[in-house]
């Protein structure tokens, strides 16, 4: 009898403190609440975490969890730049999990092209391309291009007016670009990474990244990303574990893999050649900047 009343009594502490412990909350953006799912779903990550909650933007949560967001705080400035983000990998509390940069794209027969090409705005041998009916892309390009001192509208408007890019690129889409890409001239497209991993062409082993070129005298930029972090709200210690969960490269390479863009760990594995090189390429950039769309 007595052992049957310690048994019930440990039941009922055991009871009493599973609803005392401290429970969290993922607050995810919309676009990578399914991506999100599956990745706990499949990677059991630690930490008492009862749901997802999908978090539009703006103000910061005030609850107890992670923020997983490509913008979790806001900016100001249409163009940030985090010096030594590869070597550091956080950022004012966040961590940064994946990134998506953006590099030039040839095939890999074809000669790398020259900063000459890039910012003279003369045409040439060759095909220069970019989706004009890609707002990210013009964005992306027009960025490179606002240390000739002209403000971003400016830049945009006389982007299509030169010979730098063939006729009718303003019309282009991302099949229209892949077309020219992957045909028998000689062509570059600047692209994110993800784009070519999205590309179902088996031909695509073809294809070679390289870095966009630097001025000869020398820029401010160096990588261009897209960026995914995971901020730890109200500073809790309990979230150790689910921090250094985040911060291990196969939870990294998982949610890479997921998402379609590449792990910011420098151990995270890489999902074929041309991301392996677009990796390389991370690590060695001497800072990062973000366009905000």
């Amino acid at each position: 009898m007595r052992k049957t009343i310690f048994c019930i009594f440990i039941i009922v502490l055991g009871l009493i403190f599973a609803s005392c412990k401290k429970s969290y909350t993922w607050y995810v953006e919309p676009e990578f609440e399914k991506a999100w799912e599956r990745i706990i779903r499949e990677a059991s990550p630690p930490g008492n975490f009862k749901e997802i909650k999908v978090w539009e933007g703006g103000e910061i949560p005030e609850g107890q969890g992670i923020l997983i967001a490509s913008k979790p705080r806001p900016a100001k400035e249409k163009v940030t730049v985090y010096s030594r983000l590869p070597y550091e990998l956080e950022f004012q509390g966040a961590i940064l999990l994946a990134l998506d940069p953006w590099m030039i794209f040839r095939k890999y027969r074809n000669p790398d092209i020259s900063s000459g090409r890039i910012y003279s705005g003369l045409g040439g041998d060759g095909v220069l391309l970019i989706p004009g009916q890609d707002t990210r892309s013009v964005n992306a390009w027009t960025a490179r291009l606002l240390e000739d001192g002209k403000t971003w509208q400016e830049t945009e408007q006389s982007l299509f007016q030169n010979s730098r890019f063939p006729r009718g690129s303003e019309t282009y889409t991302w099949a229209d670009v892949f077309i020219r890409l992957m045909g028998h001239e000689i062509a570059w497209v600047y692209a994110p990474l993800s784009e070519i991993r999205s590309y179902h062409n088996p031909r695509k082993s073809i294809l070679e990244a390289v870095p966009f070129p630097e001025r000869e005298t020398g820029s401010s930029y160096s990588l261009h990303a897209s960026l995914f972090w995971a901020l730890p709200l109200n500073d809790d210690n309990d979230l150790k574990e689910t921090i250094d969960w985040l911060k291990n490269p196969q939870t990294q390479t998982l949610i890479a893999n997921t998402i379609e863009w590449m792990p910011a760990n420098p151990y995270g594995t890489p999902f074929d050649p041309i991301t392996f090189v677009s990796h390389r390429h991370w690590l060695t950039a001497s800072s990062v900047y973000e366009v905000r769309n």
